[in-house]
């Protein structure tokens, strides 16, 4: 990818597929992608920050390249391969960016391991709505998919989600992943259980008392609904931007301001 060379390491026996760019003297920035996500998710922001950073991306377990076993895929089981990535590249300090399901996962692991994250950007982040969230039309659109019937159901299925912003290389990597075996398995159980698990809006005051907070959401975003960007407003010691024009992926819809911002925020 990009020129890139992928590389895979052994976490608790599975097999997980990472990216590293950048200078490994510079600040550690791992990023964390989000539900049905992978390396490629964030292809418009590497280069750029690798330039100011040693940046590491991976697959989370069940997704992307990586490993995909027939288990439970809750919250302490991705906290652990973050925790074994960090580990296996002597990610000592670093600072992490996460996007919607791994914004959530993002916290979490702060919350295990404060003394090792610097700075945190969280991105559309779950796992702050209610638990009277049952999802958004927009969400529930995208689990199905899995039933598309070919590569033009699935971008009919990717548009009506994400809006425009569908690449010709993002629409073919999403039909090689909808075909792995086992990824649905694994995109809907860890669906379920990034509902399931303990609101993060009751433990947040821990992290930003310690970690600098950075949090990015689109003004449009159709599958976690801005509303619930309010709850930052009166965090202290957390900054809320709320980007023009974009969705659930700021990332990829406004990439260059994007990258301006946590650039900004990363070095402040």
């Amino acid at each position: 990818m990009m020129g890139m060379e992928e590389r895979y390491v052994n976490i608790d026996g599975y097999k997980i597929r990472y990216i590293e760019h950048g200078d490994k003297s510079k600040k550690h920035v791992l990023l964390i992608h989000g539900l049905g996500g992978s390396i490629m998710s964030w292809s418009s922001n590497i280069p750029y920050l690798a330039d100011l950073f040693h940046v590491v991306a991976f697959d989370l377990l069940g997704f992307g390249k990586s490993d995909k076993p027939r288990i439970d895929y809750t919250m302490d089981v991705f906290t652990n391969i973050v925790k074994g990535v960090a580990d296996a590249l002597s990610l000592d300090r670093l600072s992490i960016i996460g996007s919607s399901l791994g914004g959530q996962i993002a916290c979490e692991f702060t919350l295990k391991n404060m003394d090792r994250v610097e700075r945190l950007v969280l991105v559309s982040p779950a796992g702050f709505t209610p638990r009277s969230f049952k999802g958004t039309s927009s969400l529930l659109k995208y689990a199905k998919i899995f039933n598309a019937k070919d590569i033009d159901g699935l971008r009919r299925i990717l548009v009506d989600v994400h809006g425009s912003s569908i690449s010709d290389d993002y629409l073919r990597w999403m039909h090689e992943y909808i075909n792995m075996e086992n990824s649905k398995h694994a995109f809907l159980s860890a669906l379920r259980n990034s509902a399931k698990a303990s609101r993060l809006t009751r433990r947040f005051k821990e992290i930003v008392e310690r970690v600098n907070t950075l949090v990015i959401w689109g003004k449009n975003d159709n599958i976690i609904p801005v509303k619930y960007a309010s709850f930052f407003v009166n965090v202290s010691n957390c900054r809320l931007i709320l980007l023009e024009h974009c969705s659930h992926r700021p990332h990829v819809e406004d990439s260059r301001l994007f990258n301006e911002y946590v650039k900004i925020f990363l070095l402040g």
